[in-house]
């Protein structure tokens, strides 16, 4: 067991982002072997492990243990089956499985990395990948996966994904996130929908969506509806504004700025929303730009489009025309019944067309005495077959371009093949080790813009107290 380069930076990763762990020696690289295809590896071993790149398994009687979020019965069964057929082939690897609250994962992880004897596979996220890399929490998952099944992860994930040339955390699905509208409602005020279009880059400006929204909201109050919005309360995170900077009230900000104008120019560090250190949020989290992009945000408050607090489930309940959304929308709501007639629109556009993309990214444990056992049960999870029938159960889009690609829905119905390409050009979250005190920082700050404070006093004081909390890193 190695230590950390210093007690501080052991304490800030364990403390400030809820998921560190001692580090230990990282096992030397693989040797190079034949590649594997993307997804799929069928008569190299006993069975069919995916991208797996490594050596045959041990005939040793060992358990591996994975710790991951509680899915519903239904999804759960799938998860059931794969562990069932990897034991069949390896009678001699026993699986334990923990299953706990999405909510309670973090503080799951920090008990148990700061054990030293973590599960060999834990469930982490790709925005963490920063904090992972410095505290060497993680295996780098190149040295057992094939170039091609790394590849063949979407671009934006993948080198979210990736610190220094290694991939510590693999994304389990995408999220792209766009606009979902109801149809029935437009046509019942007489209000043009958003443009139903597959280019990312296809559909509304920012202004735009700002008058729809007002279009919307005097038509229904006209006609004396009090209880239908224009856009629905965010679901992300635990709802309501300030909800999850990550996945969505960032969208506001980042795409005011633009990743092509001029490094160090406030466009620029807009767009980056953290120095390229990863130690430094003023000048990027409060510049002009972001304070008008918020200024946007809190005038969707202010006038009345979307409520104030958490409305579980408001736009599936009908209470509302627009929503921030995804593929998720669209293929549960193809699973189990459309409630209303929907279409699916690009996210609004600043600047530029920007979205965020983040998932839920298995990390397999530093200190985990099987590499190469528990990296083949990670890839045997995420071969083409496995995944498609997860997919299918949980209604998520798969994480790897070729398994898109065989669905053919992603080709022939907009809504699907508009996520496909959002997932195509979406920005990963701003690269630092101490993201988890950032997110937990600005969410509140979000949270008083859209109540009611003013947008560039606020982003000042949330960038100095970044500042300082990601001083402890450095």
């Amino acid at each position: 067991m190695t230590k950390f380069k210093s007690m501080l930076s052991r304490r800030s990763v364990l403390v400030g982002m809820a998921a560190s762990a001692s580090a230990l020696a990282m096992p030397a690289l693989l040797t190079s072997r034949a590649l594997a295809a993307p997804g799929s590896n069928p008569g190299k071993y006993k069975l069919d492990l995916g991208g797996y790149n490594g050596p045959e398994l041990t005939n040793t009687p060992i358990t591996l243990k994975i710790m991951r979020q509680e899915y519903p019965p239904e999804v759960n069964e799938v998860m059931n089956a794969i562990y069932a057929k990897f034991s069949e082939a390896y009678p001699n690897i026993t699986i334990q499985e923990e299953r706990v609250p999405y909510g309670d994962l973090p503080t799951k992880v920090q008990v148990y990395v700061a054990s030293g004897a973590a599960p060999d596979i834990m469930m982490g996220r790709n925005d963490f990948a920063s904090a992972y890399a410095a505290g060497e929490l993680t295996l780098p998952l190149q040295q057992f996966l094939s170039p091609e099944f790394i590849d063949d992860v979407y671009a934006p994930l993948r080198e979210s994904a990736t610190i220094d040339g290694n991939l510590v955390c693999l994304p389990w699905e995408t999220n792209p996130v766009y606009m979902a509208f109801n149809r029935d409602i437009f046509d019942e005020i007489g209000v043009t929908p958003p443009p139903e279009v597959a280019e990312y880059d296809g559909g509304w400006t920012v202004e735009e969506y700002l008058q729809c929204f007002d279009d919307v909201t005097t038509a229904l109050r006209a006609s004396g509806d009090e209880q239908t919005f224009a856009l629905a309360a965010s679901g992300y995170g635990n709802g309501g504004p300030g909800s999850n900077y990550t996945q969505l009230e960032s969208i506001w900000v980042r795409m005011m700025g633009d990743p092509n104008a001029e490094k160090g120019s406030s466009l620029n560090n807009t767009f980056l929303g953290v120095s390229e250190d990863g130690f430094t949020a003023t000048g990027y989290v409060n510049t002009a730009e972001a304070a008008a992009g918020l200024a946007n945000y809190k005038t969707v408050f202010t006038n009345g489009y979307t409520p104030t607090g958490v409305v579980p489930d408001q736009f599936r309940g009908g209470a509302a025309a627009i929503t921030f959304s995804g593929t998720g929308t669209v293929k549960r709501f193809l699973k189990t019944g459309q409630p209303f007639n929907f279409g699916m629109s690009p996210a609004p556009k600043g600047t530029i067309a920007y979205t965020t993309t983040v998932a839920d990214s298995p990390i397999i444990f530093s200190g985990t005495p099987y590499p190469a056992e528990t990296a083949a049960l990670l890839a045997f999870i995420c071969n083409d077959e496995n995944r498609f029938a997860f997919h299918d159960a949980w209604g998520s889009m798969p994480v790897r371009k070729t398994l898109v690609d065989a669905l053919p829905e992603y080709a022939s119905d907009q809504r699907l093949l508009l996520g496909a390409n959002v997932a195509d050009h979406a920005f990963g979250p701003p690269k630092s080790v101490g993201w988890f005190d950032y997110f937990s920082a600005i969410n509140p700050a979000v949270k008083d813009i859209a109540l009611g404070a003013d947008p560039q006093a606020r982003l000042d004081q949330v960038a100095t107290q970044i500042d300082g909390l990601l001083a402890k890193y450095k």
